[in-house]
């Protein structure tokens, strides 16, 4: 199997899945059977022109699948096992406007929003704030397809909580894809009590599928040219014929940018064109969240990131913005550059305590490494 981008196209033709994948495929066929009752496609072979059908992914002594429960398939599972890969190919394949696809980061980001509206604006009477913005962005939909779902803040255990009250309160069928387990959730001591109600949800609603398998597919074979995250490359130490082999030219002082963002100001060394160039300073280390990110790259197609250290010399929120930023880029498949002085295998030392860097590196590998 080969997995060229985050987001590739899945054609049968030549793809070979290991023992574990076949038996996601056949767990996606059985999700589909479970929810075809909302008007879904009962597997992921059934959408008209896909070219593709399970039976041709799968062994003739494949495994049944698990029974599971509920309406709901909770797909959990190392990095870089294709789980978001399988899960891309059986919703694209469903045939219905009724669905929606959205990255954990992305769905809080909205919700949060959509809170501070309705609270802003008056909109909701007092008390139905949070439910009414819950119900703006689950209305219309039968599946709700949600890729990396994680908990690791315990201001957004409770909140959580309450979308997947709602979901199980409406009858929407939900697929999910993490590097977690559902016990592993909210995984701090000191407050995983605080998810407890939130995964005995997922535990009675959801079956959980553990996508098992020790092969990272990214790192499996060497980066070549893609499109999108994987187009990008990492430069090292970033000369002059790398950054031209890159199609890149160094900003000149006057291209310097102030870019705004929740009342902070950021300093790119260029921002146009669909190109964003930062210094890695200026932006991991400064007071930069996940919003600022989300929205710059529905912006700029094109990232620079310049003078990424050997991480584990950077401050530990330092560390975790450049985690995230990670995460919206390739969920969002925006191509990045990284210019630094290190080559990746230094640079990507990391301590314990960076949240999911173990994804981080596992994405960073699509890219062309250029010494």
């Amino acid at each position: 199997m080969s997995i060229a981008t985050p987001t590739a196209p899945f054609v049968s033709d030549g793809v070979v899945l290991d023992a574990e994948q076949q038996r996601l495929v056949a767990a996606l066929d059985a999700f589909g059977a479970r929810v075809s009752a909302s008007g879904l496609a009962s597997g992921i072979g059934l959408a008209p022109g896909i070219g593709l059908t399970s039976a041709s992914l799968q062994p003739a002594d494949a495994a049944e699948p698990a029974t599971g429960v509920g309406r709901g398939l909770y797909i959990h599972g190392p990095v870089g096992r294709g789980k978001t890969w399988l899960c891309d190919a059986f919703f694209d394949a469903l045939p219905t406007e009724a669905k929606r696809r959205t990255h954990f980061h992305t769905f809080f980001r909205s919700l949060h929003e959509s809170i501070w509206r309705n609270r802003s604006s008056g909109l909701s009477e007092p008390g139905q704030v949070i439910a009414d913005a819950i119900a703006e962005l689950l209305d219309g939909i039968n599946l709700l397809y949600f890729d990396e779902f994680h908990v690791h803040d315990s201001g957004d255990a409770a909140l959580i909580t309450r979308v997947l009250e709602e979901i199980v309160a409406r009858g929407v069928s939900v697929l999910a894809t993490s590097n977690y387990a559902p016990g592993d959730l909210l995984p701090d001591a000191d407050f995983h009590d605080l998810f407890e109600p939130g995964i005995i949800l997922i535990e009675r609603h959801l079956e959980v599928f553990e996508l098992g398998g020790t092969i990272d597919y990214r790192r499996a074979a060497p980066a070549t040219t893609g499109t999108g995250f994987a187009a990008g490359r990492w430069l090292t130490p970033g000369s002059s014929r790398q950054l031209a082999d890159a199609g890149l030219v160094t900003p000149h002082a006057a291209e310097q940018a102030t870019l705004s963002a929740n009342g902070h100001s950021f300093t790119a060394r260029r921002a146009g064109d669909g190109e964003v160039w930062f210094r890695f300073d200026e932006l991991c280390e400064a007071d930069s969240v996940v919003g600022d990110y989300l929205r710059w790259a529905s912006v700029y197609q094109s990232w620079v990131v310049e003078g990424v250290p050997v991480l584990h010399t950077a401050t530990m929120q330092a560390r975790q913005r450049f985690a995230n930023l990670i995460d919206v880029l390739a969920d969002r498949n925006v191509t990045l550059h990284i210019v630094s002085e290190h080559a990746a295998a230094d640079a990507l030392q990391v301590a314990a305590e960076t949240r999911d860097f173990e994804r981080t590196t596992s994405r960073l590998a699509l890219l062309r490494h250029i010494p």
